[in-house]
């Protein structure tokens, strides 16, 4: 609805009018009046309206973190009929987790077996052993059971120093002075070590622990190290896994199904450069950004790209795809509708996110509730109809026929909801539920495309939280310096989390790639997360061939 007509009235002639509509003896004049304050008492109430909403989505961002149905049923007070209705609703599912919670309720300790890392340290029986006679009936032997266990947790700084003392012996006749040889490792290696390189790298981009916080603590325990020492060390252990990256980003580029997203970035260079620039030309493009890409690729494997500059989401999963093998049918492309995230020079089949549907609806629920709250139930439904196929273990073939069958008719619902809203015009067009409404009905072939093609996810929600890696350490560290800084953070952030993604000990994995440079540059391929432990049994037993091929010779 427009805004109508500002008119100037007095106190005195309102009194008036009030008078003659009291008396019955209204005026000709009085009815364009009368025409314009009812259409002024609508528009400011939908106005008002707007504004709650909006205050409502900030108020979120302090207030109610998630989205849940119980959260919601809860905020809008529901009706009963509504509640008959969703029977099979969210609130049941959260019941029956409350109900398994209580009967596995306990002090969150895990049992040994969870720890694969762990150092197991043996205790043999103090006075016995295999073989003894038994010490109560004195009749039989004793055999070995399996060990018991106990855990203890033991703490330690995240960085140790060690301070090697060579001995040095002079000759009281010449003056000659011999020191002890220190260990090849010692001699010949950087300051610091692999594991505390890995280390740091870890504490920074996947904890969100920045350099100066760093240095202050180990200061404070007495190892003090300096900022610009863990960014060398950093920047060690990225210069190790560049190959690593590489191969990463071609791997991904042959994915069925790529998601992509950006965040805000900082880079203090680059923000300088955009000054100047939008100093001649104030309509040039100055943001700066990090694109988040997951790939889904053969094999139930996973990558995680990141690329922070000035480029967004859509060019840079552009770049992706120039290393797509031509033989490739398009992927599918899971993403929300922003025009942004649309790569330009390939094809995909773009799904757009339902979740990013759903929220709009969520955020102004208590604003029009009669009208919103039935399709957040069938939204639910949609996502409990995809949790169950996950649960099952249906094939991506068998997963599209269970979405035809049972989320195709909520679907159409939804379409039709829709169109008898606005064909009874119980939605201002420029109101936020009129938004709402447009951006999924503009959207409908790609938010349906879950029900025409297999594999196609429902959400983008895994891409979404990756770029919470990104967003933590824009918190904590508020900046890269410089675009090469930029880059080496997008590299460990890259194989950390596609570490995390393959069940991969991101650690262990580190320290083997730094450990072994020259392979890892000359076949970067096998050296992926999924294949290092391969590759690192075929270097070991072929150093154990290597002497015996030797002798023989």
């Amino acid at each position: 609805m427009k805004a109508p007509h500002s008119i100037d009235i007095t106190p005195d002639q309102i009194e008036r009018l009030l008078e003659r509509i009291e008396a019955q003896n209204l005026e000709s004049e009085d009815y364009p009046l009368l025409g314009i304050l009812i259409r002024m008492l609508v528009w400011l109430n939908l106005e008002l309206k707007e504004k709650k909403a909006s205050v409502e989505r900030l108020r979120r961002v302090f207030g109610i973190k998630t989205e849940s149905a119980k959260k919601l049923l809860d905020f809008a007070k529901i009706q009963e009929d509504t509640e008959e209705q969703g029977e099979n609703s969210e609130e049941q599912d959260q019941q029956n987790n409350d109900k398994a919670k209580k009967k596995n309720k306990g002090h969150g300790h895990r049992g040994a077996k969870d720890y694969l890392n762990a150092k197991i340290v043996d205790i043999a029986h103090q006075t016995l052993k295999a073989g003894d006679r038994c010490p109560e009936c004195l009749k039989g032997s004793l055999y070995r059971l399996k060990p018991g266990s106990i855990v203890r947790i033991v703490g330690q700084p995240w960085l140790q120093v060690h301070v090697y003392a060579p001995e040095r012996l002079r000759c009281n006749s010449c003056g000659a002075v011999f020191t002890a040889r220190l260990p090849k490792e010692i001699a010949s290696g950087s300051r610091a070590d692999k594991t505390a390189k890995t280390v740091v790298a870890l504490l920074k981009y996947r904890g969100g622990f920045p350099f100066y916080r760093q240095e202050q603590l180990q200061t404070m325990l007495g190892t003090p190290i300096s900022d610009t020492e863990l960014w060398e060390m950093t920047r060690d252990v990225a210069d190790s896994l560049e190959f690593i990256h590489q191969a990463l980003l071609s791997e991904a580029a042959k994915g069925k199904c790529l998601h992509n997203d950006d965040t805000k970035a900082k880079i203090l260079s680059v923000m300088k450069e955009n000054e100047k620039i939008k100093a001649k030309d104030k309509k040039a493009r100055v943001g700066i950004f990090t694109t988040a890409i997951l790939s889904k690729i053969e094999g139930g494997k996973q990558i995680a790209l990141y690329f922070t500059g000035t480029q967004h989401a859509g060019e840079n999963l552009n770049d992706v795809l120039k290393e797509r093998p031509p033989d490739l049918k398009a992927p599918i492309q899971m993403c929300d509708a922003l025009s942004s995230n649309k790569p330009q020079d390939h094809k995909t089949f773009e799904g757009n996110c339902l979740a990013h549907a759903r929220r709009k609806f969520f955020e102004i629920v208590a604003f029009w509730p009669e009208n919103i709250l039935q399709v957040i139930v069938w939204f639910d439904e949609i996502f409990r109809n995809d949790r169950k196929a996950k649960k099952q273990s249906l094939s991506d073939k068998e997963r599209l026929s269970w979405h035809k069958k049972y989320s195709a008719p909520l679907m159409s619902k939804i379409k039709s909801w829709c169109k008898g809203l606005q064909k009874n015009k119980q939605a201002e067009p420029n109101s936020s539920f009129g938004k709402a409404i447009a951006y999924l009905q503009n959207h409908w072939k790609e938010f349906t495309l879950f029900l025409r093609m297999k594999g196609v996810p429902l959400s983008n929600n895994a891409d979404e939280r990756l770029i919470k890696r990104a967003v933590l350490n824009r918190k904590n560290g508020y900046f890269f310096k410089t675009l090469e800084g930029a880059r080496i953070g997008d590299i460990i952030l890259s194989v950390v989390e596609t570490c995390g993604l393959n069940g991969v000990n991101p650690l262990d994995y580190m320290v083997a790639v730094q450990s072994h440079e020259q392979d890892v540059r000359d076949k970067p391929h096998s050296w992926l997360p999924w294949n290092y432990q391969i590759r690192l049994s075929e270097l070991q037993s072929s150093q154990e061939i290597a002497p015996a091929m030797t002798v023989s010779c």
